[in-house]
């Protein structure tokens, strides 16, 4: 899944495109359900929830309410719902760690512009993804794999819509995990004088 050029800039694992093994390694978060034009400040599959800095609005499937998106193997379906996002910066809080994440995106206006996603975990940059993205049906995909993050933050210079978002939750770090058997070893123990 680790791309290599194809217009990604980064520094480690940015998967180019939505592929089998990244489509079977993730679960999409669907918010297909929500009304037509509703404000969106959080969607959730009840395992994850991703808080958006801005509030967006739902629309589709494409090309209800947005003109164009890509197709496969760019995009993982032609028709999707889409949230839309004004220009500027928009930051998605995600509620557990993950060690995969990714959207698709795709800018309003025709024409082909530079985005930047900005993995983080807590204040950490784990890594920054830039794509050239063209708004005539040229959505791409915009995702990293390998150690957890749990911030994203994308670098808009357009209006723009994302879709098709996607996580892999991050293994339970083993240290933390002994811990955590120790203290309730420990609580046992005391219910139990």
């Amino acid at each position: 899944m680790s791309a290599a050029g194809s217009g990604v800039t980064t520094a480690a694992t940015p998967i180019d495109n939505p592929d089998a093994e990244y489509l079977e390694a993730t679960t999409k978060i669907d918010f297909s359900g929500l009304p037509d034009g509703s404000s969106v400040d959080v969607i959730s599959d009840d395992t994850v929830f991703v808080a958006f800095s801005q509030t967006l609005s739902k629309t589709g499937p494409v090309p209800d309410g947005w003109a164009t998106w890509s197709s496969p193997p760019f995009s993982e379906d032609p028709n999707p719902f889409v949230l839309l996002a004004s220009a500027g910066t928009l930051t998605m809080e995600i509620s557990r760690p993950v060690s995969i994440f990714g959207f698709e995106l795709e800018p309003s206006p025709f024409g082909e512009f530079e985005f930047t996603a900005d993995f983080y975990r807590g204040d950490s940059l784990i890594e920054s993804v830039s794509r050239t993205v063209d708004g005539f049906a040229g959505a791409r995909l915009f995702a990293r794999e390998d150690g957890s993050i749990d911030r994203v933050v994308i670098t808009a210079p357009v209006d723009f819509a994302i879709a098709q978002i996607r996580y892999q939750l991050a293994p339970i770090d083993p240290a933390l995990a002994v811990l955590f058997i120790a203290v309730l070893v420990i609580i046992l123990a005391l219910i139990l004088l």
